[in-house]
């Protein structure tokens, strides 16, 4: 039985602003996605810190081999307010990323630029004016990898934050799929969890829901019994 993937979010934070300068290159990235050359006072310039290789506080982490991944799908996707696919459109557009290691913390760092219209003014505001300094990546990954046991998190018992032992329980997040949107949120991704088709539910609703269904019974037919009835 094949299971469907997880779309999932996961917080980050704005780590500062970056001014446009010849020598790293930046406007002549930038142009790579632009319609027509863009001058350096035409947008804004801002490094997120999206993701990184710790478990964070939905008892979820990213080995590193899965952020290398993420590093290299980011480039392209847009940047949204609030993770709001369907009321808005973009703000801005990520042009490069890195990963950027501090110790053992391994992150995935992207610019973006923002253009300085009138519509993002008050946006670029906010960013500037440290207003909105949190972000947040929404992402589609095949597996959640249970810690404790290895095994995908919706075949086994153990529950994500709870005592094992001495070890507490959280999951890896393997086969990243997709990098879908970052997005500039106010107060961080709260109700952060997995989703299952499409419908936000809490970590404990989505694991129950996806056992169910994983351990659901199978029915079988064929033409030919439908044609003794």
């Amino acid at each position: 039985m094949e299971l469907e993937p997880f779309v999932f979010r996961h917080e980050g934070v704005l780590v500062g602003m970056r001014s446009q300068t010849e020598a790293d290159g930046t406007e002549n990235e930038v142009n790579r996605f632009s319609l027509r050359p863009l001058s350096r006072t035409e947008y804004a310039v801002f490094t997120l810190d999206l993701c990184h290789n710790q478990v964070d506080r939905h008892f979820s982490r990213f080995p590193d081999e899965e952020l290398a991944a993420i590093n290299g799908m980011t480039p392209g996707r847009p940047l949204m307010e609030r993770h709001d696919l369907r009321g808005t459109l973009p703000r801005g557009t990520f042009f490069r990323s890195e990963l950027y290691r501090d110790k053992d913390v391994l992150s995935v760092r992207p610019d973006v630029y923002v253009l300085r219209s009138n519509d993002n003014a008050d946006f670029i505001l906010n960013i500037e004016g440290g207003v909105y300094r949190e972000t947040s990546i929404g992402f589609s990954f095949r597996t959640p990898e249970c810690s404790i046991c290895g095994r995908d998190l919706r075949t086994c018992d153990h529950v994500p934050g709870r005592m094992y032992g001495d070890v507490v329980c959280h999951y890896v997040m393997r086969d990243v799929l997709e990098v879908i949107e970052g997005s500039v949120v106010s107060s961080g991704s709260q109700g952060t969890g997995f989703v299952a088709q499409q419908r936000h539910l809490g970590l404990p609703q989505a694991l129950d829901a996806a056992r169910r269904g994983f351990h659901e019974p199978v029915e079988l037919w064929s033409k030919r019994m439908w044609a003794d009835e």
